[in-house]
């Protein structure tokens, strides 16, 4: 698996690994999160790898608060996507989303850590892809890992898409959403996986969804 695809866990779920980008210091990583977007389970997302820029040129601004915690904008590196997330997510990577060699669209990942995000269940953060192209993401399945928990409806800002939450997944026990959805006129698809360790995933979830930005 090259530098530019994204695979959850990608967290031992998803398949999605962000792009690599030149000068950039690029970390091999165990994969144990997103499984569901090209259809490989939790056991195979587990025992793969990936390989995500360790650093960015992404910008960063103040915007609101989320549960009394300051927000900053991010935006990717193409200067097309931005959404709020948490001020103490302040590791960022916003190079492209690619699967298999094929390049889906922009894409940005923050978290507290990102390599801790990638590797463990214990580490908050998320990582927001725009698919321009045919591919569809999918929520996935990580009951292998996780408890199993509702499946929303859930709309805000530009974005309407279906939210399905995990609980104590791992042995970190973390909380982990994944929203799958687009604008009205279905002309690009959006995937968010968030990981949470305090309780407030949904509520940050929102924030993303409804700061979310897409300029082609």
């Amino acid at each position: 698996m090259t530098a530019s695809e994204h695979s959850r866990f990608s967290f031992a779920g998803l398949a999605a690994v962000l792009a690599g980008v030149a000068g950039v210091v690029l970390v091999t990583l165990a994969v144990v999160r997103f499984v569901g977007l090209l259809g490989d389970s939790t056991e195979q997302a587990a025992a793969s790898s990936v390989a995500v820029a360790s650093t960015s040129g992404s910008t960063v601004s103040t915007s609101g608060t989320v549960a009394s915690e300051s927000l900053v904008t991010v935006t990717d590196d193409s200067g097309s996507v931005s959404v709020a997330i948490p001020a103490d997510w302040n590791d960022v990577s916003g190079s492209g989303w690619v699967v298999d060699g094929r390049e889906l669209g922009p894409g940005v990942m923050a978290a507290s850590d990102i390599d801790g995000w990638y590797s463990t269940w214990g580490t908050p953060g998320a990582f927001v892809g725009v698919s321009t192209t045919d591919f569809s993401p999918e929520l996935g399945d990580f009951s292998g890992i996780c408890t199993v928990g509702k499946t929303d409806e859930r709309s805000a800002g530009v974005l309407a898409g279906t939210v399905q939450s995990w609980s104590r997944c791992g042995d970190e026990g973390g909380d982990f959403y994944v929203f799958v959805g687009g604008p009205a006129d279905a002309s690009y698809a959006v995937l968010v996986q968030l990981v949470s360790v305090d309780g407030t995933g949904l509520e940050v979830l929102q924030e993303l969804i409804a700061t979310f930005s897409y300029l082609p």
